[in-house]
Parts: C-alpha cells; sequence; structure tokens
C-alpha cells in the first residue's frame, strides 16, 4: 500500500511539473519590470504551488489572513513544503540563495515565477535590501526565511535583522507567518522537516509516504517598520512567531 502511493504521488508530481512548464511557455511573458508574474500568469502559478502539497497528501490549515501588498512577510522555516504552502495562498517573491537558479528545471521555474536570488558575500547584504526593497516598491508581497536554515520546526532560532532592512527602507510593514507541521494523525513526530543533512529524494519519498500530513499557517498581526530599529523589528517578528510555534508544541507534548 505505501509503495502504491508513493509510485501514484510521484507520477502526479511528474505530470504537474509538465504542467509547470507549459505554463511557463504559454503565459511566461505575462511580467511586471522587475520579472514578477502578473495577470493570468501569477494567478497559474499560484494555483501550480497550491497543488503540490495537495498531491503530497499534505491538508493546509490557515489561520488569520494575508496582509495586502506591499508587505514583506518573514517565517520560521521547516520544510522545502513551506515554498509551495505559502506561495498557494498568496502571490509571493521568495528570496532564495543563488545556487538554486542552477538548478535543472527547478532553478528555470523558479526564476521565471520571480524569485530574487542572492550570493553570499562581503556585498550580499546591501544586495539584498535593493533586490527586496525594488519588488516592494512596485507593490509585491515579499517572504523572508528570516532564520536562514531550516530546523526541525519545534523552535524558531534568531531572525537576521539585514533580512528586514528593505521593509524599512520604503516604509512597508513586516507580517509574520507562524509555520507548524503538526503531527501524524496516528501521533508519530511529522516527517516534514527537511534539515540537517537531509536528501532532497529520500525526503521526498518519507513526506509521500504517509497516508496525510498537516500544516498549520498563522498569518499574525503586521508590525510597523517606523518605531524600531532593525534589530527591534526582528526580535518582535521572531516572538510572534515563536509564541505559536512554542506554544503549539507544549501543547502536543505536554511532559
Amino acid at each position: 500500500m505505501k509503495a502504491l502511493r508513493i509510485t501514484r504521488r510521484l507520477a502526479l508530481l511528474l505530470v504537474h511539473m509538465v504542467v509547470g512548464i507549459a505554463v511557463v511557455v504559454l503565459l511566461g511573458h505575462q511580467r511586471d519590470g522587475g520579472g514578477a508574474p502578473r495577470g493570468r500568469f501569477e494567478r497559474a502559478v499560484r494555483w501550480w504551488l497550491a497543488r503540490i502539497p495537495r498531491i503530497a497528501g499534505v491538508r493546509v490549515h490557515v489561520r488569520g489572513v494575508p496582509a495586502s501588498a506591499p508587505v514583506l512577510t518573514v517565517s520560521n522555516h521547516v520544510s522545502w513544503l513551506d515554498i509551495p504552502v505559502l506561495g498557494g495562498l498568496a502571490s509571493v517573491g521568495f528570496l532564495s540563495k543563488e545556487e538554486i537558479r542552477r538548478w535543472p528545471l527547478i532553478g528555470w521555474f523558479a526564476t521565471r515565477a520571480g524569485t530574487l536570488f542572492i550570493r553570499r558575500g562581503a556585498h550580499a547584504a546591501a544586495a539584498v535590501t535593493e533586490r527586496i526593497s525594488g519588488e516592494l516598491v512596485r507593490g509585491r508581497r515579499v517572504h523572508v526565511f528570516a532564520e536562514a536554515t531550516t530546523t526541525d520546526g519545534t523552535d524558531v532560532r534568531r531572525f537576521h535583522p539585514r533580512l528586514l532592512a528593505a521593509a524599512q527602507a520604503t516604509g512597508s510593514p513586516i507580517q509574520p507567518v507562524a509555520l507548524r507541521y503538526l503531527p501524524t494523525p496516528d501521533g508519530r513526530p511529522t516527517p516534514a522537516p527537511y534539515h540537517g543533512g537531509a536528501v532532497l529524494f529520500p525526503h521526498l519519498l518519507r513526506v509521500l509516504a504517509e497516508p496525510r500530513l498537516d500544516v498549520e499557517v498563522h498569518f499574525l498581526e503586521l508590525i510597523p517598520t517606523t518605531e524600531q530599529d532593525r534589530r527591534g523589528l526582528a526580535d518582535a517578528a521572531r516572538q510572534a512567531v515563536r509564541a505559536v510555534v512554542v506554544s503549539k508544541c507544549e501543547q502536543a507534548n505536554p511532559d
């Protein structure tokens, strides 16, 4: 039964990748001056991303409402599933490392879907601020995984202030978003976290093997950027996300 489930879902994902290629080829010209999808292409990208969790057997439970753009949304980072989960709920540009641009097919699709790529190095902070600021000025929603790494999802690491600088520079609000993957229906820890040297394909198979996974997405109250410095903004956003993640984990695992 498990092998059949994995095979079926893998086949559906492969078909879905082909559909994604067709979407880009047919509608990829519908982009604004910064390269972000617009019109039918924007709606198609959102639909395409939303289908990935469904094919993988992931149920998405939404709490709160995504803020209207322009806004910088910031969250904890648990899994590769975070991107299709969030991207399927609201049109958003993600910030990603430059290396992903060179990944076969994934990098091609991400580039045309409006992902913002940054290089590591001495001038990375300035480049990040400039790229995100440009998107916010154009009226876009941009999402940052402010921990800059993935975790097991039971706590929230320090948020990097430099990733929030663009919101302050443009006067755009920040919306914290808390991601929490629930235990499996039979009470086991979720296999969703992708961290600690995990390899993508074996991890994908573990996710697809589960009859069902659940993730909560909490869109939290906006944080204005005019009253605090970057460190204060980062701490306030982290505290808002952590209040949800840690309290929920404690409820699920009482002493």
